[in-house]
């Protein structure tokens, strides 16, 4: 909880609305990365004190970008309709597969998700530099 009269908690509170917006500002450019900036806000403010572990700080940013994705999305409306038409088929098998693996997350190890999401990242992060 945040004492409105203590200016410690104000500047804490204050950083981190700033480091959430600039999450919105990152996924709103690039289009993805406001979870990983949301997740190491979440480790860093809850996670290293005890109050939630890696799957709940994963949780919590993978709900915190539903809405941005959702805006980021409604931002750039010829991607959604026009283009190619593959987004539209893509979506419910896509929710669906995220069903599955938000069922598969909580039966699975931390160390293991972690890794495999560093993997997932490292690869794409490779492609995009040079594929």
């Amino acid at each position: 909880m945040v004492d409105a009269t203590d200016k410690r908690s104000l500047l804490k509170v204050a950083a981190l609305v700033a480091v959430a917006a600039g999450a919105g500002v990152v996924n709103g450019i690039l289009g993805t990365g406001a979870g990983t900036v949301l997740y190491f806000l979440f480790r860093k403010t809850a996670g290293n004190r005890g109050g939630s572990s890696p799957k709940d700080c994963f949780c919590a940013a993978m709900a915190a970008v539903f809405p941005i994705s959702l805006i980021s999305a409604a931002t750039y409306p010829e991607s959604v309709t026009g283009g190619d038409g593959l987004l539209l088929p893509l979506i419910i098998p896509a929710a669906l597969g995220g069903l599955r693996g938000a069922a598969i997350s909580e039966k699975a190890d931390s160390d293991v998700l972690k890794k495999t999401f560093a993997v997932i990242v490292s690869a794409g992060g490779a492609y995009m530099l040079f594929g």
